[in-house]
Parts: structure tokens; C-alpha cells; sequence
């Protein structure tokens, strides 16, 4: 077991999910017989991880309750800004609760990274944060073309690397966040911070290719109901 602690943002409401999150945090949807939230819990403190920062904001007081009734042994902290707040000041407002760095996860998302890994690649390196990338392939042809309409550049469908949300961020990066882009909503406010550490020279990537679930609509979630069920399955040591 590490003392190392997992930040897990909680706060989003999931409008294009409609009756599913009316009453209920997106992270309380169920796969299963068991919540995403609690899955993501139970995944991490198998990997050792038993420290966790909470950040709610749509109907947080569901899921402080919903921690209680989970029945996990562990710390289990909140930081409430709100459903308004936008994620990089979600962050912020809790740099307070953990000491040098923090991992950042999402709750209603899941990867099988090895949480560990990803902890120990950033401390080695010299970045303010390590952000985690993994390969999607494009469903579209990708096209350049110049001033007069002229292609310049076609590829059919390629693999691009995208942003996947994970990260290890340390605390004094978020010292240095300009207070104008803290209130900037929903993602904004994370990328701009993330543009200044990249100038800087001082932002990572940690690559990975391996699972990767996320859902925005009761159709996708649908699609992924299957595979949140087999990969827990297949550890349900927890």
C-alpha cells in the first residue's frame, strides 16, 4: 500500500446522458450491480491506493453518501465547488488536500492504467505535470490543403494521439496558475494551464494504449456496459 493520493473529479453533471443524470451524478450510474464510481474505487485500492480526493459538484451530497455506503476501506476527502466550477478550479480549490503532486482521474471514465507506473514515470522526469495519452484511430480521412484550395496532405483514417484526462500534476504547478483562467469553464481553464506548462518545457506525456471507456449518451453507454463488465469481472478479487 503507497501513500500517494488519487484526485477523482466528480463534479460534471451529464446532460447529454438526459434522464439518467436528472436526478442522479453521472458517477453513480450503474454497470452491473455496482456504480462506475465504486468500480473506479475498488479498482484503485487493488492497486494499492487507499487516499482519495473526491471533487463534487452536481448533487455532491449523492455521492459523499454513496461513498459511506460502499464500505471501503479507505480515506476518502471532498472538495466542493459547486456544479458550476470548471475542472481546472476544482483542482485548485483542492491542492490544499494533498501535499507534492496528486494522480487526477475522472469518475465517470475508466483506463486499466497502472496507476503506479504513471506515478513513478512523472517523478523521474522533470515536468510539472505528466499527462496521459493513448491512440484513437480517426473514422475520417485527415486533409490539409493551402491558400488556394490545393491539398497538400491526405491520410485515410489515421491513429492520432489524444488526451485522455488522467495525469500527475505537482503542487507547484497549480502556484502557478494565472487567476484570470481559474474560473474559465468546464475544460478551458485545464488546457490553458496545460499551454503554459508546455512552453515552459515542463509538461510530460505517459503513453498508453491499453483499455479505455468512456460514454456521453445513454447510447454509448450501452455499448459500454459490456466492456466495463468484463474487465471487472476478470478482477473480481475486489
Amino acid at each position: 500500500m503507497n501513500t500517494n493520493k488519487v484526485l477523482i473529479m466528480c463534479g460534471g453533471r451529464g446532460k447529454r446522458l438526459g434522464k439518467l443524470t436528472e436526478n442522479l451524478p453521472k458517477p453513480l450510474i450503474k454497470i452491473g450491480d455496482k456504480t462506475i464510481l465504486e468500480l473506479k474505487l475498488r479498482n484503485y485500492i487493488q492497486q494499492g491506493f487507499n487516499n482519495f480526493i473526491l471533487c463534487v459538484g452536481y448533487k455532491g451530497d449523492l455521492i459523499k453518501e454513496a461513498v459511506k455506503q460502499f464500505g471501503l476501506t479507505g480515506v476518502f476527502k471532498f472538495s466542493d465547488e459547486g456544479e458550476p466550477a470548471g475542472i481546472l478550479k476544482r483542482l485548485y480549490m483542492a491542492k490544499d488536500l494533498f501535499d507534492e503532486r496528486i494522480i487526477v482521474t475522472y469518475g465517470d471514465t475508466h483506463t486499466d492504467i497502472n496507476l503506479l507506473q504513471l506515478y513513478e514515470s512523472h517523478i523521474k522526469s522533470d515536468n510539472e505535470a505528466t499527462i496521459v495519452v493513448a491512440p484513437i484511430q480517426n473514422p475520417f480521412g485527415l486533409v490539409e490543403f493551402d491558400r488556394v484550395s490545393k491539398v497538400t496532405y491526405f491520410k485515410e483514417k489515421p491513429v492520432l494521439n489524444y488526451y485522455i484526462g488522467y495525469a500527475v500534476i505537482n503542487k507547484s504547478a497549480l502556484e502557478l496558475v494565472p487567476h484570470k483562467i481559474i474560473d474559465m469553464p468546464d475544460g478551458e481553464g485545464l488546457v490553458m494551464f496545460y499551454k503554459i506548462l508546455m512552453a515552459m518545457e515542463k509538461l510530460g506525456a505517459f503513453y498508453h494504449s491499453g483499455l479505455q471507456i468512456t460514454f456521453n449518451t445513454e447510447d454509448e453507454l450501452r455499448i459500454v456496459q459490456e466492456k466495463f463488465i468484463n474487465f471487472y469481472t476478470a478482477r473480481e478479487g475486489v
